[in-house]
């Protein structure tokens, strides 16, 4: 083969492999609109979801000192990043957290957040609130997720109470290459580990435990607690 041959050959060669670098680089800064890349099966569309909580915290399911003004509030809901952990079984409360715990400020733990990781504009988060509800009740609210924000964390705190709450941490609304439709999930009694007590009005002072599932009296009717005290159902509504 003549050199000129060789020189057309090598030009060639070399133009294809730059066109190729080129396409492959035009998608670096994002997805279609510019923003974030979304991850190995997610979805590129924003969704909402509607979240239907139904208390059934009972005097016949809970007869142990079963206080007269029993309720639930302020009900939170927040989407979230996934590197985002508002809370965690077996793990400290963080501030935030303890703060909606023991006195249901939802500003306290918003305030955290914002400061921890940043404003809610963001992208880290997005929280939503119901307002208080009673012991058999119903509320409904509804959150926003987007490709960057794809889990649900939902809290309400239980009144009186030292610490307990009701909670669902980091649901992930992704189900491989779609979203979930729907889920219903039982919820039961968690103890934040912030204050010592274990009646409805107790406040024996500070503790420094990890959260976990309280299923000790005065819950449930002399055993472990088998009747869940409200039920969450995470329903797609677009």
């Amino acid at each position: 083969m003549n050199t000129s041959i060789m020189n057309k050959l090598f030009k060639l060669s070399y133009l294809i492999v730059l066109s190729l670098f080129v396409s492959c680089g035009s998608d670096d800064d994002g997805g279609p609109d510019g923003g974030p890349t979304p991850g190995p099966g997610l979805p590129e569309a924003t969704a909402t979801y509607d979240l239907t909580f139904t208390t059934n915290f009972t005097e016949e399911n809970n007869p142990t000192d079963y206080p007269a003004n029993a309720s639930f509030g302020t009900i939170v809901a927040i989407a979230h990043a996934p590197e985002l952990s508002i809370y965690a079984v077996g793990q400290l409360a963080s501030e935030g957290m303890a703060l909606y715990a023991e006195s249901g400020d939802v500003d306290g733990l918003s305030s955290f957040l914002s400061t921890s990781l940043g404003e809610e504009g963001d992208g880290m988060f997005s929280i939503v609130t119901a307002g208080t509800t009673g012991s058999q009740s119903t509320v409904n609210t509804s959150v926003s997720v987007t490709p960057t924000r794809t889990r649900i964390t939902f809290l309400a705190k239980l009144n009186p109470s030292p610490d307990w709450f009701l909670g669902v941490s980091s649901f992930n609304i992704v189900d491989g290459e779609t979203l979930v439709d729907m889920e219903s999930i039982e919820l039961r009694p968690y103890d934040a580990g912030v204050i010592l007590g274990n009646t409805y009005e107790a406040n024996d002072g500070e503790e420094n435990a990890a959260i976990s599932l309280y299923d000790e009296t005065p819950f449930g009717n002399g055993n472990l607690l088998t009747e869940p005290v409200g039920n969450l159902v995470i329903e797609r509504a677009n």
